[in-house]
């Protein structure tokens, strides 16, 4: 966008100048040839009074001009009563474009003055040079103009486009431009609200979830104690025994089928594009590291477990960076981050390191956040420090 930008302020002022430049030629050529004919008629003129002055003691003719005209001139003396007298300079160059101006004698005749078709021409040449390097000069002042606006005008755009793909990853803490141009303003609040909104339901889904957990498990867990508890009577029929454990599978199996819903309806507004649990350890420590190096601490990692498996990254990128922003605020000493890759599918964060203090908004934040996810955050103390152990789902 930034290149587009820069290449359109660009075009647009080389227009802009091109047909400015243009107007300005036409002008001034028609300056140019009101000067030099203007000049010319005081040439005429002069000569017309050279040639009626009755105290001129020689006769006009073409050595006597020859001293008057100049190199780019021609003179024709033409009298009432005899041949026509010519006087060329050595730079004159007949042709259509040239200038005259004929002026009448007192004692009949007249005398002409022409000028060189090229002196025009010649004039325009002198300055061709100073015009390219005046136009290169301008383009390249256009060009960093355009430059430094096209950047002022893409960026809130740029930022726009990474707070869109921290949205797609799954991030509800979304890094919005402020910025005065009504279009990125409009584009902001609509991610804004698309956070929120998003945020908002995958709330009231976790509530769902763990209500419906609730609702459908219990009944069905109390039904299979009961059917187990019939099987245990000596008692009883063998059909009715068999019916009994006939219906133990079936309860089995419809509670599986409400777990595998309760989960599915769990990870459906944060299942997003994923990636390898080594990977996403990777960029976090890195990220959070250089952070670390400013306050003249470290931060170390480990991989446990699959590495295989692979994780939503927005919500455990969202997650971690509230606990280690804490860390910088709060910790002491340096940070090491556990994670681990449970083959059920969960993934566990371990933040090791001390701290002082008790929890802060944004450990609240980041508790709210992952309950809101269906995992949970726990603070432990243990030997090495504060240990905050982080659950999430794989999605």
């Amino acid at each position: 966008m930034r290149r587009r930008l820069t290449l359109a302020f660009l075009v647009v002022t080389l227009s802009m100048i091109f047909v400015a430049g243009v107007v300005r030629a036409v002008t001034l050529d028609g300056l140019l040839r009101e000067r030099e004919a203007e000049h010319l008629h005081r040439e005429a003129s002069t000569l017309a009074a050279v040639v009626d002055d009755d105290a001129l003691a020689r006769p006009v003719d073409e050595e006597l001009l020859a001293g008057l005209v100049g190199p780019d001139l021609e003179i024709e003396l033409a009298p009432a009563d005899g041949p026509a007298v010519v006087a060329t300079g050595a730079d004159f160059e007949p042709g259509e474009g040239g200038i005259s101006s004929t002026i009448s004698l007192e004692g009949g005749g007249d005398v002409t003055v022409r000028q060189s078709a090229g002196v025009i021409e010649s004039l325009w040449a002198r300055d061709f040079w100073s015009v390219l390097a005046l136009l290169a000069l301008t383009g390249l002042v256009s060009a960093l103009v355009g430059f430094a606006v096209s950047r002022s005008l893409s960026a809130p755009f740029q930022q726009l486009a990474v707070a869109a793909g921290a949205l797609g990853r799954g991030r509800f803490d979304l890094d919005l431009p402020r910025s005065r141009v009504p279009e990125a303003q409009a584009i902001a609040e609509a991610l804004r609200s698309s956070a929120g909104a998003l945020r908002d339901r995958m709330e009231r889904e976790q509530e769902f979830a763990t209500h419906a957990s609730h609702v459908l498990r219990t009944p069905l867990t109390g039904l299979r104690l009961q059917l187990e508890e019939m099987t245990l009577d000596e008692d009883l029929p063998p059909g009715t025994r068999a019916s009994a454990e006939r219906c133990m599978q079936a309860v089995d199996e419809v509670t599986v089928v409400a777990g595998d819903l309760v989960d599915l309806s769990r990870r459906s507004l944060v299942g997003g594009p994923q990636v390898p649990l080594e990977e996403l350890a990777t960029t976090l420590a890195q990220r959070w590291s250089d952070e670390l190096d400013e306050h003249d601490r470290s931060l170390t990692a480990a991989v446990e477990g699959d590495l295989e498996l692979s994780f939503t990254p927005g919500p455990v990128e969202q997650v971690l960076d509230l606990l280690l922003h804490d860390r910088v605020r709060h910790g002491v000493g340096d940070t090491r981050l556990v994670f681990e890759g449970d083959p059920r599918g969960h993934l566990r964060v371990v933040v090791r390191g001390e701290r002082a203090g008790a929890d802060d908004d944004e450990v609240r934040e980041a508790r709210r956040l992952v309950e809101g996810l269906g995992g949970r955050l726990e603070t432990v103390d243990a030997v090495s420090g504060t240990e905050q152990v982080l659950l999430l789902p794989r999605r």
